[in-house]
């Protein structure tokens, strides 16, 4: 038992502080009446905190680029979305879908934990809140599934061996689980503990079996059916977190990960857990087929008109190439090279605040009039 609480101690004081909320056991989401889950939104996927390198005007727009990044991964579901060229592309212009930032400084020791004594170190984090129609334009305009809200909140069972026998982690430990709790926000992904009580404890070996059908009537007391079983243990030099994650009576995937650092391995049940949640609930947007477009844009009261027009228009991630084909006095007629359709072209329009679409213009040539 010594032993089995010095790990615990290490664990929490290697994961830093947690809100318990993050953890605690949680009831499952339910959109209010007449809601639909894909039309439901949650604010916090569009949200992200990112840690600044150095104070420079180039680090704090490579922050935003790297936020915007996790804010994609948690709405996809995918943790190679950045990648793709249409976001590629936004990343370098993703201050243009900054709803709110702010910077907090904050102080730690070189692990990273608060520092309580000897020199601190001082680290600064922005925190970005991003325009929603932006994003889901982006995401739907890179041809991207999407991974809607309200998901899923699994029980997480985790149970622990140092060599002295398996013991259960429970809500009273969440300090220990706060690398999985950080990893699962990064996500977009909530868990629930257990409160450690005398069944829950003597189900330990049920765990450590990764046998999920006998805990799904102690997961149903949360008000859930979906549980992710852990056990961690040591192997070799590292230590290996064995997962298993089921929702009601299917089993929706196993994995192992090893690392050194026992935090590492924790985090990788959250990991896991989004990948196959994502994999089995996102679903692919109607964007169209890539391809040309001619628009006419009316509006223009001088230069500079068409110069915000042009320039809007060149900061569109779904836009490959700009020609324009004629300048009136007051309108523009552009043809467009598109990585999606008209449609999705269209929907990357509507979520801005520079172009506004005339519902009498033809499907086929679609006019836009230029706001003020």
């Amino acid at each position: 038992m010594t032993r089995f609480r010095h790990l615990i101690l290490l664990l929490a004081l290697a994961g830093g502080p947690l809100a318990a909320q993050e953890l605690a056991p949680l009831e499952p989401a339910v959109p209010p009446a007449g809601e639909t889950a894909a039309s439901s939104r949650d604010p916090e996927l569009y949200q992200a905190e990112v840690e600044l390198i150095s104070q420079g005007e180039n680090e704090r727009k490579a922050a935003t680029a790297r936020a915007l990044g996790q804010v994609v991964v948690k709405l996809t579901g995918d943790p190679l979305a950045p990648g793709n060229p249409v976001v590629r592309r936004a990343l370098g212009n993703a201050g243009s879908f900054v709803a709110d930032s702010r910077a907090s400084e904050v102080s730690s020791d070189q692990e990273g934990n608060t520092a309580v004594g000897g020199v601190p170190v001082y680290k600064t984090t922005m925190s970005f809140a991003f325009e929603p129609g932006s994003v889901d334009a982006l995401v739907a305009g890179a041809g991207l599934r999407v991974w809607g809200s309200p998901r899923p909140r699994p029980i997480l069972w985790l149970a622990i061996d140092d060599g002295r026998g398996a013991r259960l982690v429970n809500s009273q430990q969440l300090n220990v689980v706060s690398p999985l709790a950080k990893r699962g926000l990064e996500r977009g992904l909530h868990f629930g503990m257990p409160s450690g009580s005398a069944v829950e404890q003597a189900a330990v070996q049920t765990i450590w079996a990764q046998n999920p059908e006998p805990m799904r009537d102690l997961t149903s007391r949360y008000g859930n059916d979906t549980q992710l079983l852990g056990r961690l243990y040591r192997a070799g030099s590292g230590w290996t977190a064995d997962w298993v994650l089921s929702r009601g009576d299917q089993e929706l995937s196993r994995w192992s990960f090893s690392d050194p650092s026992p935090q590492r391995a924790i985090a990788s049940g959250a990991d896991g857990a989004a990948d196959a949640i994502a994999r089995r609930d996102a679903v692919a947007l109607s964007v169209g087929e890539p391809g040309p477009l001619v628009i006419e844009i009316v509006g223009m009261r001088d230069g500079s008109d068409y110069a915000r027009a042009m320039g809007y228009l060149q900061t569109l991630a779904v836009v490959r190439e700009i020609r324009v084909l004629e300048a009136g006095p007051e309108s523009l007629r552009v043809h467009l090279e598109l990585a999606v359709g008209p449609e999705g072209f269209a929907r990357f329009v509507a979520a801005g605040d520079t172009l506004e679409a005339d519902p009498l213009a033809p499907e086929d040539a679609p006019r836009y009039q230029l706001k003020p």
